[in-house]
């Protein structure tokens, strides 16, 4: 063998080792593919009014592409539920318990959710939140900004809307209802809290909440474990009271569920009343 023909073989060999040392690394620095849920999209709207850049998490009915149809929307506050709220709609086209209709998670994002959740969901300033009390604000945002823009999106049925909340998500809802009764038709609100600024909106209630201008179904709910159960339990004896004109409402108590652990029952049973057929 010459000179130049090894040369040629160890550079041949130097090279061949070369392009699979890359490959190699090349591969191991490759992140594998995010997770992603069927039927879903994203999008993004900042708010005029409050000046916050909003996520929206979308899950569609199966088939929307194709079908042609409106559908019905359940907007749900804060994106940590979208993962449960897009299983119970695909688990939805087998269980036949709700129909299908656009699900819209309304989104923080990642910083400083919990003071700005704080702020959107409270109706009032108190000490207890250092940016609370831009509920106000919010529902505008929902109905002049947010609502619109879903309308303009996707084929909607603005007949039929849904809010769902939970803790200060649940506490806004309860607010909604009393301040813009028509702009949902079916609310859930599960373990919200009610005992916000002295209770104010139990206060509210007797106000706002004797005749509604519009049908609305509540559904509202609360574990026996959570530390907000008395308040909640005081606002569904005042509507036991009033049996306000126009609302259709239901209070459960689940035994052994704590301010958290009740979504997981209290979301897909409060949903599955709340859109129950009419009779």
């Amino acid at each position: 063998m010459t000179r130049a023909v090894y040369d040629r073989r160890i550079m041949t060999t130097t090279r061949i080792s070369f392009f699979f040392l890359t490959a190699v690394v090349s591969w191991a620095q490759t992140p594998e593919p995010a997770v992603s849920l069927a039927d879903t999209q994203q999008r993004a709207l900042t708010s005029a009014k409050i000046g916050q850049r909003y996520e929206l998490l979308v899950s569609l009915p199966a088939g929307y592409a194709k079908s042609g149809q409106s559908y019905p929307v359940l907007y749900v506050l804060d994106g940590w539920h979208f993962p449960l709220m897009a299983f119970i709609q695909q688990n939805n086209v087998y269980s036949k318990r709700i129909g299908p209709m656009i699900i819209v998670n309304v989104s923080h994002g990642a910083t400083d959710y919990m003071a700005l959740r704080a702020r959107d969901f409270t109706p009032t300033r108190t000490p207890k939140e250092a940016n609370s009390g831009g509920a106000a604000a919010f529902l505008d945002f929902l109905e002049h900004e947010l609502i619109p823009f879903v309308d303009r999106t996707w084929r909607t049925m603005p007949t039929d809307r849904g809010l769902l909340g939970h803790s200060y998500g649940g506490l806004f809802a309860i607010y909604a209802l009393e301040q813009r009764p028509t702009l949902f038709q079916r609310i859930v609100a599960a373990s919200p809290s009610l005992e916000w600024d002295g209770r104010l909106l139990l206060t509210a209630a007797r106000d706002r909440l004797r005749r509604l201008p519009a049908p609305v179904r509540l559904d509202l709910s609360v574990g026996d474990e959570s530390d907000n159960t008395d308040s909640i339990t005081a606002f569904a004896k005042i509507l036991d009271e009033l049996k306000p004109t126009g609302l259709d409402y239901r209070f459960t108590v689940y035994r052994g569920e704590n301010h958290n652990s009740v979504r997981l029952v209290s979301f897909p049973a409060g949903l599955y009343w709340a859109y129950r057929p009419a009779k």
